[in-house]
């Protein structure tokens, strides 16, 4: 497949550029100037921007900074030729509803609008506000735009008779971007081959669809599905370009933490004593008392590997010492303005209900759920979790749940638990909830009045989140240690000692010909943290440094230097920006130093500076 097109030289950047555009996609230069339409249409979508985001926005003060971005394109798919038959006035309205919808969806998952002009616009994630997965939240935005303007494009289609349809394309790499102005633009937008990508994989898409490179598919490829297309002949381009389309996010995405898909793994090392912890637990639990317990930790510290781990313990047939039903919801990174998100999602975990089920046939499916696991008592508690998931209520149940929201929450709470009650009278229950730090506060306050009820039953409750004392998610902390007092366990993870990072390199590094100098710069590089370990490892796997031969991996390349891999960069920015201003100076200054220096170094450098000290 090969995208061609008449070009023209961008007048700011001299970069190659198809001659109908109207902004550069290499540096973002608007080629005519923007039109007074286009003035009023981004002052107005500014002007819609969440409060949170733009407080967020602010506080980044970018300073022309190289920063891993995810560009989003998006344009109207032949709106030349749709103007021409339209009343101007009533093309306008078309365009503008239509990019209202658009940036609904980026300011959904925290991008923001870089560009806006005429048919097209252009979303950065990751910059300003960054987070671990950006790509992710890029596609998903995609995915929402392309729904909803479908959903739109069937009414103008029976109004004004005409087919309207969008298409867009993304590219994740590293972007030099500015700062945001007053009036939330970007005083300079980008420079950097990976927006000018993102626009090309725009220009290639079918109406309709969403096209992305192998640099963003390699970070989102558990998460949705993709048809690879191969590869592209892009104009500007030396090499071929790598495309997926997205086709749809997937029902249940893969966690692709750890190295167990490319044949490398390792047993858990160095939280043996916290797994026991969780299963004496379990015991106290098969003895019919209820337990609550706390895993908090910096993110890939082992939270997760540590619960599967204890999966596996209390699964084992046969093993009655520790058996247990487990019952698994976890958070969004982007959940926090989702009512209820994580308390759907515990529902639909204890009842086994398909996500994205809908209509009467999904209200069918919770009567049946609900009539095997409570009987009788199914009738009282089918409206509020019907209510809850958003399924087709009948005259009697919708007169049911008319309640204000406070009831509501009362409903739902007692709800679930006379279901887990019922649930624990046959078998102890494990109930987790993980990455609760990205919990919303509805979630938040109907799990706070669940836990004491819970605890009363035949079940183990375990939340795990990151020590973020600012998150709605920590609310659940702190109602549990005032209810619960010293019954409460708290699992604190620390970075594991040297001696057990060596171990799990060892595990996953049975490499003869791997120099110990490599070894050394991995563990440098981890710090102690076990998925900053896997993640190393994965980049030198996907590099081909390392490579497989029969029952051996072997170092097949010489390693000159062992960099941070792509994948943690969003994570780690994540952390960055969250920090006080002063001490991102003190950071951005320590960087160029050097990894280890005595702090009276960092503070005469940062006196000479003019800069507060950290």
């Amino acid at each position: 497949m090969t995208v061609d097109s008449p070009s023209v030289a961008c007048p700011r950047c001299d970069s190659t550029i198809p001659a109908d555009a109207r902004f550069c996609m290499n540096c973002g230069q608007a080629l005519a100037g923007l039109s007074e339409e286009d003035e009023t249409r981004q002052a107005r979508l500014s002007a819609s921007t969440p409060a949170p985001l733009v407080d967020k926005m602010r506080a980044a003060r970018l300073t022309g900074e190289l920063k891993p971005v995810t560009a989003l394109f998006a344009d109207v798919v032949g709106s030349t030729a749709l103007a021409e038959n339209m009343d101007p006035e009533d093309w306008t309205q078309i365009i503008n509803e239509a990019f209202d919808l658009m940036s609904k969806a980026v300011f959904r998952y925290e991008g923001t609008i870089a560009q806006l002009q005429g048919d097209a616009m252009l979303a950065f994630f990751g910059a300003p506000v960054a987070h671990e997965d950006d790509p992710e939240r890029a596609v998903r935005a995609a995915l929402d735009m392309i729904g909803e303007v479908g959903e739109f494009s069937i009414q103008l289609k029976r109004v004004h008779g005409i087919d309207f349809r969008i298409r867009a394309g993304i590219n994740s790499g590293p972007v030099l971007v500015g700062n945001v102005g007053t009036d939330l633009r970007y005083e300079y937008t980008a420079l950097g081959d990976a927006v000018n990508t993102a626009a090309r994989m725009q220009t290639a898409a079918e109406p309709g669809a969403i096209l992305i490179t192998g640099h963003t598919q390699r970070h989102v490829a558990g998460s949705f599905e993709l048809r690879d297309v191969g590869a592209i002949a892009v104009k500007g381009k030396s090499e071929p370009v790598h495309a997926y389309q997205v086709l749809s996010a997937l029902a249940t995405p893969s966690r692709r933490r750890g190295l167990a898909s490319v044949g490398l793994d390792s047993p858990m090392v160095g939280r043996e004593a916290q797994l026991q912890q969780l299963l004496g637990l379990c015991e106290v639990v098969r003895a019919g008392r209820g337990r609550v317990a706390i895993v908090m930790g910096e993110p890939g510290i082992g939270k997760s590997r540590l619960l599967t781990e204890l999966r596996k313990s209390v699964e084992v047939a046969g093993q009655q010492k520790v058996g247990a039903r487990w019952i698994e919801s976890r958070c969004l990174s982007y959940g926090q303005s989702l009512p209820y998100h994580l308390l759907l999602d515990l529902v639909r975990s204890t009842l086994q209900l398909p996500l994205g089920e809908t209509g009467r046939a999904a209200h069918d499916r919770l009567d049946g759920q609900l009539a095997t696991a409570m009987g009788e008592e199914a009738t009282d508690v089918s409206a509020f979790l019907a209510h809850l998931l958003d399924l087709p209520l009948s005259a009697d149940e919708t007169d049911r749940t008319k309640l204000d929201l406070e009831s509501l929450q009362q409903r739902y709470a007692a709800s679930t638990h006379r279901l887990l009650r019922s649930l624990s009278a046959r078998q102890p229950l494990v109930v987790v909830c993980e990455d609760v730090h990205w919990a919303d506060p509805a979630s938040v306050k109907v799990l706070q009045i669940l836990l004491p009820l819970v605890s009363q039953h035949a079940v183990l409750f375990v939340a795990a989140l990151r020590p973020d004392t600012e998150s709605p998610g920590w609310g659940l902390v702190t109602a549990a240690r005032q209810h619960f007092g010293q019954a409460l366990s708290e699992i604190v993870l620390e970075q594991l000692s040297e001696a057990d990072s060596r171990a799990l390199v060892a595990n996953l590094l049975v490499i003869e010909s791997l120099p110990e100098r490599v070894r050394d710069s991995i563990l440098a590089r981890a710090d102690g943290n076990p998925f900053f370990v896997e993640e190393v490892v994965r980049m030198l796997i996907e590099r081909g440094v390392i490579e497989r031969h029969g029952e051996h991996w072997l170092a097949t390349a010489e390693i000159e230097r062992v960099e941070i891999p792509a994948t943690l960069h969003g994570l780690l920015l994540a952390r960055i920006d969250q920090l006080p201003d002063a001490a991102k100076r003190s950071l951005r200054v320590a960087s160029v130093i050097g990894r280890q220096f005595p702090v009276r170094v960092l503070e005469r450098v940062l006196t000479e500076a003019g800069e507060a000290g950290p």
